[in-house]
């Protein structure tokens, strides 16, 4: 069949190139012979378009084989790679085994050190825990011997703490009605003034608790206090030390001379005002009433006229000391 097919390609070739004579041959056949290499040429060429088409998919194929060449050899590699790791990583499997071993060995040895001394450690305290025992039980005797003793003395002791109790009940009850009771407060307390006088006439003497009214005594035994100058504000003031209820205020003026100086002074407790001074006696009586009581910690003389200050005394009866 190929070798007819063949033929007749070869003979349509020759027919239409012009190199075939066909005459001698019978009628008729020269029109089938050239309908069946048309026919001939139609199917050779259809082969023709089948072979380059077999031939782009065996190229395509072929490119489809390299690639899964390629792909086989990158995956040898990866192969060949994850192999080397795993020995790599086997290595050091082995490596860190062998050495925890040896740590594990070692460790125990040192265990087993460890716990003889613990043994040796252990006999040594029960050794002392039998000396502690015998010491304890004599301690135990000794409190026993001692616990009368101790009783007695804590006995003694209650008695006096009661003792003691009563004593300070009875202090207490003494210091309230001493703190209630209304007495000379200002006596021998802290003075001062803003105007002192250099002859000796300190302020001192206003609360020193001595008096002399005879006009003849001499100026230097007599006992009251002298302000330097006829100054505006002249001040004088005692520091009770504590804070005190005021109850009286009293001021012992001077007498064998110049009364009127006193004239305008006003008394102070701290900052509250007692009373103003507005004629020229021999003494100032100013009493705090009950309804308002005043607190105070100073008693100030002030004199805000150009005038002096010099007073036999200056006395203050309250209660106290209270707290602030």
């Amino acid at each position: 069949m190929f070798l007819r097919d063949l033929f007749l390609l070869v003979l349509c070739t020759q027919l239409i190139l012009g190199d075939t004579d066909l005459e001698g041959r019978p009628p008729g056949r020269e029109g089938s012979v050239v309908d069946a290499c048309i026919a001939l040429k139609e199917e050779a060429q259809e082969i023709r378009r089948e072979g380059y088409s077999a031939i782009d998919k065996a190229d395509v194929i072929r490119e489809q084989a390299y690639r899964v060449k390629d792909e086989a050899f990158e995956l040898k590699d990866e192969a060949y790679d994850i192999k080397e790791r795993a020995m790599e990583a086997r290595s050091e499997l082995e490596t860190t085994l062998v050495e925890t071993l040896a740590l594990m060995r070692s460790q125990a040895t040192v265990t087993n050190l460890y716990i003889q001394d613990i043994r040796t450690t252990l006999s040594s305290v029960s050794s002392r825990m039998d000396r502690l025992e015998g010491m304890i039980e004599e301690i135990g005797q000794k409190v026993e011997d001692s616990a009368s003793e101790v009783t007695e003395k804590v006995s003694e002791v209650t008695a006096k703490v009661s003792e003691t109790q009563s004593t300070a009940a009875t202090i207490k009850n003494r210091q309230q009605a001493w703190i209630s009771e209304i007495r000379l407060i200002s006596l021998y307390k802290m003075t001062e003034e803003n105007n002192r006088h250099s002859g000796g006439y300190d302020s001192d003497l206003a609360t020193d608790g001595q008096f002399t009214h005879d006009r003849n005594v001499d100026n230097s035994i007599r006992t009251y206090t002298h302000t330097r100058s006829t100054a505006n504000n002249n001040k004088i003031w005692i520091e009770l030390g504590g804070v005190f209820r005021i109850h009286k205020i009293k001021i012992w003026n001077l007498r064998h001379c110049c009364e009127e100086q006193i004239v305008g002074s006003h008394i102070y407790a701290d900052d509250e005002l007692i009373g103003t001074v507005i004629q020229a006696l021999s003494t100032y009586d100013f009493t705090v009433s009950d309804k308002d009581p005043t607190y105070a910690s100073r008693i100030t003389l002030h004199q805000p006229l150009a005038l002096l200050i010099h007073i036999l005394e200056l006395q203050v009866w309250g209660s106290g000391p209270f707290q602030q």
